[in-house]
Parts: structure tokens; C-alpha cells; sequence
């Protein structure tokens, strides 16, 4: 009998289910589901902040906390990805109200949160940025300066060089495209679009959009407003040097000659040089579509798989190099997960079963 370890081998392009094993911390084996929630990836585990559940009675779910916010969720629950189990932190410090639609980036051992509304939707939106450091679960509101966005929920967030950029979002009656940018260091807001820019030069004003930020430009994808979702044939591009809006091209998937439909509410993952984008919804069809744009040839692909369901509202984030490492076993040279056209980390979702 041979004693040779079998090796682990990945399967690209495989969206596989995650099964929790649960535990009865607080006597609540797993998050009840939820919408508008969002997620980010540090260490060993992934955190979820906030959502939106209208579908749970009160006596279904008993908690405290919960009375007193739903149909929202004042929780923050992290996923250890190497045991698949939930466990809810218990918040201390100043925690957001605003707790759908708002938006959440990680930042070393803490996650920053900016944005969201409260009940009714568009009655009580943030314009506060707070920060929760994700080991011990303790939050702060942060002291900002200059120009900041004004109150809304669903607009677009992404870090670059320790500045936190935001673009768009909703009032929940009036829709914006205005570009902002927070630096982090000294805790100033800039306004980078102008206040008024020309006629025909500015984009769709939206929300529920995704935005990235690529070679020194903001790109947009999708988005949209209550009655309307907006093309990814051709990306809304802010140049952040000369603070101006253009209009970036696309290339259909050369296999099926095709474009990913117009959308709004669905996910975006920056890899290396590559976008992935899954799930949404137009108004009409939701989708489990997964596709692929090359940031350098502006091509997009259909990949050859699909989520189980269609999904919109829900949220994702891309592992840390160093936990892909860990959890595959291989040497620091081999840490990313590989696909047909270059190595990739692995892509975490969690799922909403409402929109």
C-alpha cells in the first residue's frame, strides 16, 4: 500500500455549496436569511454585516435585537471557512442603523461601513462612515472632514492605495453619479466629479451598481433605478487624474457573440486583471449567470457555470492569498486557486433567498 498523501487538486469554475455545520452560540444555529447585507473576507473567515428580512414573523425569531430593528439586522456574524461554522459577535461601540443597501470594505483587521438606509427605505439614509474591528467585534463611528457624499443607500464602494472611493447612489427618490473619495490617512472627503459637468458627459445617475478601480480609472457595471437597468456593453469610466467621465467599450464573449444582460443589484470581484460578475436583476429576470471581463482586452466571457438559483441583493468577497494557501496546503508559490487563464483566488458568496 502506497503512503504517498493524495494531493488536493482544484476544480476551477465550480460554484459549490458551502454547507454550514452551525453551532448554538445565542441559541441560534445559522443567520436567518436575509437581503442587502454585505460580506468581507479577513483571515480564516468571512463577515456579514447587516440586511433586510420583511418575510420573518415576530415570533419566529427571537431576539432582542432583532425586535427592536426588523425587519433589519443589527448583527454582524463571522464564518470560519476551515470548520463551517456561524458565530454572531456581539457588537460593542457605536454600530450603523442604516443596515440595507449600504456598502463595506475590509481594511487590515477591520471592515469600514459607509452609507445604507434604515425603515422606511430613503427616510433615514447614512452619510457615516464607521468601522468595526473584526477580532473583537468593537465598532466606532470615524470623524470625517471636507466634502463628503450626501445621505444614500446602494451606491458603489472600492479601495485603492488606502482611499476609499464612492460613486452614485440612491435618496430613495433622487439618483446620483458624483464621484467622491475619502482619504483615509487624514480622514478628508473630496468631491472628485464636478458639481455640474457639462451636458451628455456624465453617465446614468443609478444605484446598486459596482464599481472597480483599474490602472488609475473607476469602472462602473450596471445599475440602474426602480424602473430601469443599465447596459454593460459599454462601462462608465471615471480618470481619476483628470477628473473626467468617459466611456469604455466592451467586446462580446467571442464564443456565444454575447453581452451580460442589463442589471442592476448583482456582485462584482476584482482578480488580478480580470472582473468577475454574478447574479442580478433587470426588473423582470433575476439571474445565476457567472461572467468573466479581461480588463486588458475589455472582453467579456461566459463561464461555464451557474449558481443553483438565481441570485440579486446578495453580496461577495474574495479570499486573502494567504488563507487560499492554508487551506489547500501548498507552498506560498502555489497559493491561488487556478483557472484556464491564470491563477485565482477562491470567490465567496453568501446567499439571500429574497430580494
Amino acid at each position: 500500500m502506497s503512503s504517498k498523501r493524495a494531493e488536493y487538486k482544484f476544480r476551477p469554475l465550480v460554484l459549490r455549496p458551502v454547507r454550514p455545520l452551525g453551532n448554538l452560540k445565542d441559541g441560534i444555529p445559522i443567520p436567518m436569511p436575509r437581503s442587502g447585507h454585505r460580506i468581507v473576507c479577513s483571515g480564516l473567515s468571512f463577515f456579514s454585516f447587516g440586511g433586510y428580512n420583511p418575510q420573518i414573523s415576530a415570533t419566529e425569531y427571537v431576539d432582542d435585537i432583532w425586535h427592536r430593528t426588523r425587519p433589519l439586522f443589527q448583527e454582524l456574524w463571522q464564518f470560519n471557512l476551515v470548520s463551517h461554522t456561524w458565530t454572531r459577535i456581539k457588537g460593542e461601540g457605536a454600530m450603523p442603523e442604516e443596515l440595507a443597501s449600504h456598502s463595506a470594505v475590509q481594511r487590515g483587521p477591520s471592515m469600514l461601513v459607509f452609507g445604507g438606509t434604515a425603515m422606511p427605505f430613503g427616510d433615514s439614509s447614512s452619510d457615516s462612515l464607521y468601522q468595526c474591528h473584526l477580532p473583537t467585534g468593537r465598532w466606532q463611528k470615524i470623524v470625517t472632514t471636507g466634502k463628503k457624499p450626501k445621505p444614500m443607500y446602494g451606491q458603489a464602494v472600492c479601495m485603492s492605495d488606502d482611499h476609499l472611493y464612492v460613486v452614485g447612489g440612491t435618496t430613495g427618490f433622487q439618483y446620483s453619479i458624483d464621484v467622491h473619495c475619502l482619504d483615509l490617512e487624514h480622514r478628508t472627503w473630496e468631491q472628485l466629479s464636478p458639481p455640474f459637468p457639462p451636458p451628455q458627459t456624465a453617465p446614468e445617475e443609478r444605484y446598486r451598481h459596482e464599481v472597480i478601480e483599474h490602472g488609475g480609472s473607476l469602472y462602473v457595471f450596471g445599475g440602474g433605478r426602480s424602473d430601469a437597468s443599465c447596459s454593460l456593453t459599454h462601462l462608465p469610466t471615471f480618470v481619476l487624474q483628470q477628473r473626467v467621465w468617459a466611456s469604455t467599450s466592451t467586446r462580446p464573449d467571442p464564443r456565444t457573440n454575447t453581452f451580460p444582460k442589463p442589471r442592476r443589484c448583482h456582485v462584482t470581484i476584482k482578480v488580478d486583471k480580470h472582473v468577475y460578475l454574478h447574479g442580478g436583476y433587470n426588473g423582470a429576470e433575476a439571474f445565476a449567470d457567472l461572467w468573466r471581463l479581461n480588463l486588458t482586452s475589455f472582453e467579456w466571457q461566459l463561464l461555464p457555470c451557474r449558481s443553483l438559483v438565481p441570485l440579486y441583493f446578495h453580496s461577495a468577497a474574495v479570499t486573502e492569498t494567504a488563507l487560499v494557501n492554508k487551506l489547500a496546503g501548498t507552498e506560498p508559490n502555489l497559493t491561488k486557486q487556478a483557472s484556464p487563464n491564470g491563477e485565482q483566488p477562491d470567490i465567496l458568496q453568501q446567499q439571500t433567498q429574497i430580494p
